[in-house]
């Protein structure tokens, strides 16, 4: 390499370049290794063992490596393992396999190809890839798939497409102009390719953010559904009983007329039993509407004061069902945050002890709730949770009951745990589970 150079001090430059070159790559490989690292997303690793392999082709192509008789057979192991591994980050990246499945099946191909060649190149040290100049053929594929992608309304793409082709057109060059750049077009294309992909990924990345929230928002609009329902529930059990008694009011007074005894004085004894039905009614709907009434802000409110709220909802239900509901209030206390929150998460640990109790069709079933400072715990005689599955309670859609979405336990963490810096477990008890609801402030 130094007989290109009319002095050392020009060879010196190259170094410096070439390494400034070679440190751009490595961390962006780095970088992505560790994103990796931390959210598990293929893409980001086989982004990042492509680069630490393209440096290598760098290091052997521009000569930094003294020459020897295995050179060119190391240099082409790691041209074939770095087009493996932009292939894969390429099927990964776009998903392919979903999104365009017939360019997929070319990319499957290619690594096939790419494979053999690895296998063929050891047994008769030359590639058939290299030989046939057939990387800047299928990086075009990848050029073709980035267009589709883009063309679908995948933004990442229009970086892709701007890096790669830079890295494609350096390779063309390197193949079909001439090997005899004084700086070869892979020193400069390499690098582009490096921050602009890099780039991509780090949109991807936010696309991925964005999802996660929107699904989060999904899980919470469907929770809110799944609790109304319950709660409308248990506004028509609340409502049945005064109906029946305004229906016998609204009979005896209609038979009191039929009999010319309807005086005023019973009159009045009516109307004040059907005017209290309604405002019973009526306080109902203002339980349940302040229940559902969005706070945006944190405000000071009892722990006990709050439960025996969600329990007076919950009553009806609890009867019809024959559970006994206990609340012991071993010491109270005020704390500071989401009021509605609190009663969401307790009505939803009450609707699933209720559920279980149900299910499993216990004689004498109870509920306690015990708060103690700043720890509320729902306790049931179920007979608990299956050893197996109780690490698995809070995943979403995880669910052991039939027509259930498996989002309430799930959404009763995010709250406790997310909204309200608090921290929600469970665990079994002798003869059922007991959830613990424990805040700091």
């Amino acid at each position: 390499m130094e007989e290109f150079f009319s002095d050392t001090k020009d060879y010196f430059f190259y170094l410096v370049f070439c390494g400034f070159v070679l440190g751009l790559i490595l961390m962006a490989g780095l970088y992505n290794a560790f994103v990796y690292y931390y959210n598990r997303e293929k893409a980001f690793l086989y982004y990042a063992v492509m680069q630490i392999f393209m440096i290598l082709v760098i290091v052997f192509y521009t000569g930094l490596v003294t020459d020897t008789g295995y050179t060119m057979k190391i240099y082409n192991i790691f041209s074939l393992i770095t087009a493996i591994f932009a292939t894969l980050f390429t099927r990964e990246f776009f998903a392919t396999s979903k999104h365009v499945p017939k360019l997929d099946k070319v990319l499957r191909f290619y690594l096939i190809v790419l494979a053999f060649d690895i296998l063929y190149l050891n047994i008769t040290g030359k590639s058939m890839v290299s030989t046939l100049q057939l990387y800047s053929i299928f990086g075009f594929v990848y050029i073709v798939i980035g267009f589709y992608r883009l063309k679908q309304g995948f933004t990442p793409a229009k970086f892709f497409l701007i890096g790669w082709g830079s890295l494609i057109f350096s390779l063309f060059l390197m193949e079909y102009v001439s090997e005899d750049f004084l700086v070869s077009p892979l020193l400069l294309g390499s690098p582009i390719e490096a921050i602009l992909l890099a780039i991509a990924l780090a949109y991807k990345i936010r696309l991925i953010q964005i999802e996660k929230e929107q699904q989060k928002e999904l899980l919470i609009h469907q929770s809110k559904l799944a609790s109304m329902g319950e709660m409308i529930g248990n506004i028509a059990h609340q409502w049945r009983q005064p109906l029946t008694h305004l229906s016998y009011t609204v009979m005896n007074i209609q038979d009191a007329y039929k009999h010319n005894s309807l005086d005023e004085l019973y009159l009045d004894k009516k109307v004040t039993e059907a005017t209290q039905q309604i405002e019973f009614m009526s306080q109902t709907i203002d339980d349940f509407k302040g229940f559902y009434e969005p706070h945006k802000a944190k405000e000071l409110f009892s722990l006990a004061e709050e439960s025996r709220e969600v329990l007076d909802i919950m009553s009806y239900t609890f009867g019809q069902q024959d559970i006994s509901v206990e609340l012991k209030v071993i010491v109270d206390s005020e704390i500071k945050n989401y009021k509605n929150e609190y009663k969401q998460v307790l009505l939803n640990l009450l609707s699933n002890a209720k559920d279980a109790l149900v299910l499993n069709s216990i004689l004498l079933a109870k509920i306690t709730i015990t708060i103690e400072n700043r720890k509320v715990t729902v306790s049931d005689n179920a007979g608990g949770v299956d050893s197996k599955i109780i690490e698995k309670i809070f995943e979403p859609y995880f669910t052991t009951k039939e027509e259930n979405s498996g989002i309430g336990l799930y959404m009763s963490k995010m709250i406790v745990e997310k909204n309200m810096g608090g921290k929600l477990t469970v665990r079994n008890l002798p003869n059922g589970a007991m959830f613990s609801m424990i805040f700091q402030y």
